[in-house]
């Protein structure tokens, strides 16, 4: 394993790893410690916390194949009495209320789970406010090692926030990040390259849709707006647009006028023009939100690939559209998959280069896992495992990250 050497921790990595070993041996035996132990890790010194902090350390345990997949989902669920163990082996009385605490026994609480796709364990991270926003966007940059919940709900007011919370993939506490520029809930969201995250659209206090658009540096820990869409999005679905573009798209939505019908198109910001071009018949369920019931792979000529997750096996087409912009060239194919399960109690996922969805039950003891291949044989669903008790809810939004 041979640290970056760009990297400004690689002269602290570099001493005394393990001694008594050479510094190439030292990494290779840390690469291969479970991600369980990682927070313990992080306590022994100085170097080893610089090691996990760095970007060739995961590099190295995904080379190696130690890597473990996580699942981040942002889900409702029931307070236990009991204590529940967090991601970072921390015990967190969680459904602990404070005194004087006043809630509506409406108001759901959201946490975020993590579904370890190497180890099938489930757990829930820990939150400094007991919960997370509620319908908080989950996104994750993985050259960064870093995991965000942007936006949603203030779980008292009920009111869009600006918040932003960023935790380490490997770390045991959440930091405070810059706050986006404007206040909104059930907006367009993804990770575009190394060190950028996208949002645009959604809605704001008084439930108008948006079509304001800004970008966070994650390293920079800083917000720029970009400019606008041409429509305003509520409940649009956001995803990256090409492998190495660097294009965000956001997918249908509905107007402030027009709510629950959604649209069949989408608009794609290509930041080296900084400009947003149209796409058409992207999206063929106009009674259906996109949140949830798409995933999206890029590959090496520049293309996307948006496979839509439907129950109507009437709908099984193909279509595709394609663009040109100066010398840019943006393809978006489409494919619709009939779902395994019928009814809107699904919830669909990427894992690992699988199609993975979430089948709720009618209680928390209730949900299963399925999955099929992203390639020649989608579609061909299997199971994967039934749901631990308490995580079958199922989830606004989610994320996966390799740690």
């Amino acid at each position: 394993m041979i640290m970056d050497k760009s990297s400004n921790r690689a002269e602290e990595v570099s001493k005394d790893l393990i001694p008594g070993l050479p510094l190439e041996l030292a990494m290779e035996c840390l690469v291969r410690v479970p991600y369980q132990f990682q927070s313990a890790m992080r306590s022994v010194c100085r170097s080893w916390r610089s090691l996990l902090s760095d970007s060739s350390f995961i590099k190295g345990r995904r080379r190696c194949g130690k890597a473990e997949l996580l699942l981040c989902f942002v889900q409702p669920f029931s307070p236990p009495n009991t204590a529940s163990k967090a991601v970072g082996d921390t015990e967190i009385p969680l459904g602990v209320e404070e005194k004087g605490e006043k809630r509506a026994s409406s108001t759901p609480r959201f946490g975020l789970s993590v579904y370890n796709a190497t180890m099938s364990t489930w757990n829930r991270v820990a939150f400094p406010q007991q919960q997370i926003p509620l319908f908080c966007e989950c996104v994750v940059v993985q050259d960064a090692g870093k995991i965000l919940l942007i936006g949603g709900w203030d779980p008292e007011t009920l009111q869009p926030v600006k918040d932003v919370y960023v935790l380490e993939g490997s770390g045991r506490r959440w930091r405070r990040g810059a706050p986006m520029k404007e206040s909104r809930s059930f907006f367009a969201c993804a990770s575009v390259g190394p060190t950028k995250v996208y949002v645009a659209g959604g809605h704001d206090e008084q439930k108008n849709a948006l079509r304001s658009a800004e970008v966070y540096d994650v390293e920079k820990d800083e917000w720029s707006t970009i400019p606008s869409m041409a429509e305003g999005r509520d409940e649009c679905q956001g995803f990256s647009m090409g492998t190495g573009l660097g294009g965000f798209c956001v997918l249908s939505g509905y107007a402030t006028e027009s709510q629950g019908r959604f649209r069949q198109d989408g608009e794609v910001y290509d930041p080296m023009t900084k400009s947003w071009s149209r796409i058409e018949n992207v999206w063929p369920f106009p009674d259906t939100s996109p949140r949830g019931r798409t995933i999206t792979a890029g590959d090496t000529r520049g293309s996307s690939r948006l496979r839509c997750f439907s129950t109507d096996r009437e709908l099984q087409s193909n279509s595709q559209w394609e663009s040109r912009d100066g010398w840019r060239k943006w393809k978006l194919d489409v494919e619709v998959i009939q779902l395994p399960a019928s009814g809107s109690s699904v919830y669909v996922g990427s894992s690992g280069g699988e199609s993975v969805i979430m089948i709720g039950g009618r209680r928390e003891s209730e949900g299963a896992m399925m999955k099929t291949t992203e390639e020649k044989n989608a579609g061909n669903w299997s199971h994967v495992n039934d749901i631990s008790f308490g995580f079958s809810t199922l989830p606004f939004s989610h994320a996966s990250i390799y740690v």
